[in-house]
């Protein structure tokens, strides 16, 4: 055996110790993006365990805008606030039976079924004979007599 046909084996062999070399640095690369995937993906769907109660934040945020929208009339308001309060109703009703939130231990959760008259403006308002608006109001101290009674103008 010749050297060159020594050197061309042994250029022939390091060709193939580098390919697979590569091919395995590839493979323990993507299998540790999978694995960083699959990660992210549990710590995501642990975050879909609160999009009930994110999606009922929202409705409500939109019910009391609608609430304090000076542009609306009163029949447009009533119309509004009726629809919002259906949806809500429904949102409510989604949050209070999913199994997830029982079992996630955020403290943000917590802190909604703590405050139970503000997180379900809807049920806490049936419980006392009041519509969600109302409810909103009675939960922040005012009435619809303060509300009347306040003047428009500022503060000295």
């Amino acid at each position: 055996m010749s050297i060159l046909t020594a050197y061309n084996l042994s250029k022939n062999i390091t060709a193939k110790l580098c390919a697979t070399i590569l091919l395995l640095g590839f493979i323990s690369s993507a299998h540790a993006a999978t694995k960083a995937n699959a990660s992210s993906f549990n710590t995501s769907a642990r975050g879909v365990s609160t999009l009930s109660l994110q999606n009922l934040e929202r409705e409500r945020a939109a019910l009391i805008q609608d609430l304090l929208r000076p542009d609306l009339t009163i029949e447009q308001r009533s119309l509004q606030l009726s629809k919002r309060q259906r949806q809500l109703t429904d949102m409510e009703r989604m949050v209070m039976r999913d199994e997830r939130l029982a079992q996630s231990g955020s403290a943000h959760v917590k802190r909604a079924f703590d405050d139970f008259d503000r997180t379900f403006l809807v049920h806490a308002g049936a419980e006392n004979k009041r519509n969600a608006g109302e409810q909103w109001l009675a939960t922040i101290n005012m009435s619809n007599h303060a509300i009347m009674n306040a003047r428009m103008g500022f503060r000295k």
